[in-house]
């Protein structure tokens, strides 16, 4: 196991060391999701620009970000004492009763079986009071307002970390510990899937050597040549958007994730079965609308990251701003001059 020592690292050190390894087209576990189609806010076309310096990595700290680094210890500290029971973790916790121990590994991890992906977690669980060996721990906070995200069990993007973290350390567990707006807090327990797994490894292989072929291109261009001129000699390379969305994480998450509540149960009548049919009828819908719309947002930001463009202008019907957020306001309607 090859280790990148990173305490004592200011987030910004930090934060360089990791770009030095997307651009060598190395995948991290944040990196997992893009690879295999499940990121919601980036893709893999995105990802193998940015590896080949074709794209800016824009790396903004923000206000959200600097709380969770710092809730981090807080959040890793009450995990100690859950139970599954707030009330219960709240009395360990007063009792000085742990169930389980962690600890921090200031290290990048290389496992030289996979040396195309890397491992930084957020903790290293040496003690536990319902699992055997060492495992991960990674924290999240998250607010309200994104918390219906987990409401099915842990989002996909997520599991695919874990699972990835699991496959570099060769771990058989990791626990998720999320916190709900500073107040409410809840675990998850992540069992290593060799199926999702293997897809990682298949997946992030096919792109780490996409990488590797097209910087042998572009190193023997010259130096003189604008973006748009080093993207036509490697865009043969570039990943397809048909490559995306190849993980389907269902069967997984409601046989481990599914969040388990105590329900009242009524039988079906065929009012309740039609209205289920209708509310199928639309999901769907709106799940293939969804994919159109993710697919041609794509198309729209590939051709954007070619040309080295951030906005596109189309007069007076409006114009598309990439910045931090896509931002689309187009109407398909000319206005005429009216003369009297």
């Amino acid at each position: 196991m090859k280790k990148i020592p990173t305490k004592g690292l200011t987030y910004e050190e930090w934060v360089e060391l990791r770009l030095k390894l997307v651009y060598e087209g190395k995948i991290g576990g944040s990196d997992a999701s893009t690879i295999l189609g499940l990121n919601p806010w980036t893709s893999k076309i995105t990802r193998w620009n940015q590896s080949l310096g074709l794209s800016n990595i824009k790396n903004i700290d923000n206000e959200v970000m600097f709380h969770g680094r710092l809730l981090e210890d807080y959040v890793a500290k009450l995990w100690k004492y859950w139970t599954g029971d707030p009330i219960a973790m709240i009395n360990n916790f007063q009792q000085n009763a742990p169930l389980r121990n962690c600890i921090r590994r200031n290290f990048i991890f290389i496992n030289e079986k996979y040396p195309w992906i890397f491992a930084n977690i957020d903790r290293q669980i040496t003690e536990h009071d319902t699992r055997e060996g060492l495992g991960i721990l990674e924290v999240k906070t998250i607010s309200s307002f994104n918390s219906d995200k987990w409401d099915g069990g842990i989002p996909p993007y997520y599991i695919v970390q874990c699972q990835l973290y699991m496959l570099v350390l060769e771990y058989s567990y990791c626990d998720i510990a999320f916190l709900v707006d500073g107040r409410h807090m809840n675990v998850f327990t992540v069992e290593a899937n060799e199926d999702i797994q293997n897809t990682i490894l298949q997946e992030s292989k096919d792109f780490y050597d996409s990488i590797q072929e097209a910087k042998k291109i572009l190193n023997t261009l010259p130096g003189n040549i604008d973006e748009e001129e080093k993207y036509n000699h490697v865009s043969h390379l570039e990943p397809s958007l048909e490559d995306e969305y190849k993980v389907d994480l269902d069967s997984f998450l409601s046989e481990k994730h599914k969040a388990m509540k105590s329900r009242v149960k009524i039988e079906g009548n065929e009012e309740l079965e039609n209205l289920t049919k209708i509310y199928c009828e639309h999901r769907d819908g709106e799940k293939k609308l969804k994919l159109a719309k993710q697919k041609t947002a794509q198309d729209i930001k590939s051709l954007m990251i070619k040309r080295g463009a951030e906005e596109i202008d189309f007069g007076s019907k409006g114009k598309i701003v990439w910045g931090k957020t896509f931002n689309v306001r187009y109407q398909d309607v000319v206005v005429e001059n009216l003369n009297f």
